[in-house]
């Protein structure tokens, strides 16, 4: 007999013998995993307690398988009614939230592992933790510009904070001034908000709400400003457990009333007394007295002090009023800032004159002149420029005077009438050609030569915006400015 069949024997063999001694038996039962915590026991009182966040870590082992899964639940004592959550991971962070009014609380953390086969620990792993919750808190956030003198509209920024993590707080309470009055509660989720007197002929005020940069009020409202002082907002965070940090004072600052509704708007960069008090003569003499003023660019060291926090602001501001007189030293600065705080003031039948020195640098074709009269300034050949030939201007319009610039003007480029504008004031102009340096007397311009144009409504064809690239302090030569003063209001419509 071969090696090989007689190998094949000897299996045939072993194989009924196996059968007859019965080694084939019954399966055995599957048996449960085992769970186990990293920590069976934890003993912390006081303030060594847990935080309200804790991180939990926990395995299991199967003999006869493997761990497919676990559960967990804080209900305690385990029972057939309790609350089981899928998990399947080795560990989790949960925020565990102590009732409210209490600070200190145990929370009772079972788990218990799952097999392949479907099959639970039943004897599931506990851990106890002792947890304090923690006092949440809360800052003002310095905003862009933090105005220490505003009309009764202001913006402010504020962040919380809480060890137990930023969802375990609940939102925040605000008051001016006096925390002994009833705060307004808010959400978590609102982090600044504009602050608008309600009644602007009271002494204290209740303010409006407009959260973050939602454009509409809140339906609460905070009470306590106080017009013509100074006012400090307090805040104060709360958490999830009820528990509240300390108040907290924004900076201070000094809210007035708006004495009319006419505004000079002060947008020079460097201090322009003369300015200021020519316009406000003006108005004067025409029968407001009673003008406000604001310094939009006004600082304290780095500090500006009158401007608002944000655009959306300064905005508000400018809608308390129906008529804007804007006068500045930089003609980029003014139409930025113009441009992004005055859609309001202006769909709201506001009346705008503005006049600023045009800089040498500024572009001819800038956007910042899109709401402006001017669609754009007058370019002409690098080889060439425009230049004052006398200090007179001339109106085509009836009834304006011609005047006399006090200040050469060594370099003009007239204003393009944008759709809607007209020319009110053209000056007197002069060519010179600096490529071949031709001697004097230059050539006159004949060119477009305006230099204070108005925009008209296009709906109702009424003026509602004056712009002028020359100040207008500068054009008293014939000691007649109060007559194009009154005229130029006149074709505004005061």
């Amino acid at each position: 007999m071969t090696k090989k069949y007689f190998f094949l024997l000897l299996v045939a063999v072993s194989f009924f013998t196996a059968c007859k001694n019965g080694l084939f038996g019954d399966l055995k039962a599957n048996q449960a995993p085992d769970t186990h915590t990293v920590i069976d026991k934890i003993i912390r009182t006081g303030t060594n307690r847990f935080a309200s966040q804790v991180n939990i870590r926990w395995w299991g082992d199967d003999p006869d398988g493997y761990v497919a899964g676990y559960e967990y639940t804080f209900d305690f004592p385990v029972s057939a009614a309790s609350q089981w959550h899928r998990i399947s991971g080795n560990d989790s962070t949960f925020s565990l939230t102590t009732p409210a009014g209490i600070d200190t609380a145990d929370f009772h953390f079972s788990i218990r592992a799952i097999d392949n086969r479907g099959l639970k620990d039943e004897t599931p792993a506990s851990v106890t933790y002792p947890v304090r919750n923690s006092t949440p808190a809360v800052q003002f956030v310095q905003g862009v510009y933090n105005p220490t003198k505003t009309f009764p509209i202001v913006r402010l920024y504020w962040q919380g904070t809480d060890l137990d993590g930023a969802d375990n707080i609940s939102g925040y309470e605000l008051i001016w001034n006096d925390t002994t009055l009833s705060p307004t509660a808010v959400n978590a989720s609102i982090t600044s908000a504009i602050f608008e007197a309600k009644n602007m002929a009271s002494a204290t005020r209740t303010c409006y709400i407009y959260a973050n940069n939602n454009t509409n009020k809140m339906n609460v409202e905070v009470s306590g400003m106080k017009i013509n002082a100074t006012n400090n907002l307090y805040i104060r965070a709360l958490d999830i457990s009820g528990a509240k940090s300390y108040w907290i004072s924004s900076y201070t600052m000094y809210i007035k009333r708006p004495s009319s509704d006419k505004l000079i708007v002060d947008a020079y960069t460097t201090p322009s007394a003369n300015a200021v008090a020519f316009y406000t003569q003006r108005m004067t003499t025409q029968g407001y007295a009673n003008t406000d003023t604001i310094r939009l660019f006004e600082k304290s060291g780095s500090v500006y002090t009158q401007l608002s926090a944000d655009n959306a602001t300064q905005a508000k501001i400018f809608n308390l009023f129906k008529l804007i007189i804007w006068c500045g030293d930089n003609t980029g600065n003014s139409l930025f800032l113009a441009q992004k705080s005055m859609n309001d003031f202006i769909s709201n039948n506001g009346k705008l004159f503005m006049a600023n020195t045009l800089q040498s640098l500024f572009d001819a074709n800038s956007p910042q002149l899109s709401f402006t009269p001017a669609q754009s300034l007058l370019t002409y050949p690098d080889s060439a420029f425009l230049f004052q030939l006398d200090s007179l201007a001339n109106s085509n319009l009836a009834g304006f005077p011609t005047v006399k610039n006090t200040l050469f003007l060594p370099l003009i480029k007239p204003i393009q009438l944008a759709p809607n504008a007209y020319a009110i004031y053209s000056a007197h102009l002069s060519v010179k050609d600096t490529k071949n340096f031709p001697p004097p007397p230059y050539p006159l311009w004949t060119g477009n030569s305006c230099i204070i144009a108005g925009l008209k409504n296009p709906v109702s064809g009424s003026p509602y915006f004056i712009y002028s690239e020359v100040e207008l302090q500068n054009l008293n030569g014939l000691t007649n400015i109060d007559t194009m003063w009154d005229k130029l209001l006149q074709e505004l419509g005061y």
